[in-house]
């Protein structure tokens, strides 16, 4: 599954979708998480949880060094 489509995924199943945005992106703690394989990305990889996914978006950070465009968005109560 591409990224576009696990994003569409997830938001369309998530009880509730949290954007960060900047310096806070660097604060998550995703011990206890995975990386999701099959959209690994070298700058926009994708973590799963039991009941959520977490996608790093830092293209435009690392690609263009301005750490302001960095985000992550949340998706909280997915079900199995």
């Amino acid at each position: 599954m591409r990224g576009e489509a696990l994003a569409d995924h997830a938001a369309r199943r998530a009880e509730s979708v949290t954007r960060i945005r900047g310096e806070a992106v660097t604060g998550l703690d995703l011990r206890g998480d995975e990386p999701v394989p099959e959209v690994k990305g070298v700058t926009d990889p994708w973590w799963r949880a039991e009941n959520s996914l977490i996608a790093l978006h830092r293209g435009e950070a690392v690609g263009l060094g301005v750490p302001q465009c960095l985000e992550a968005h949340v998706y909280e109560g997915l079900r199995a």
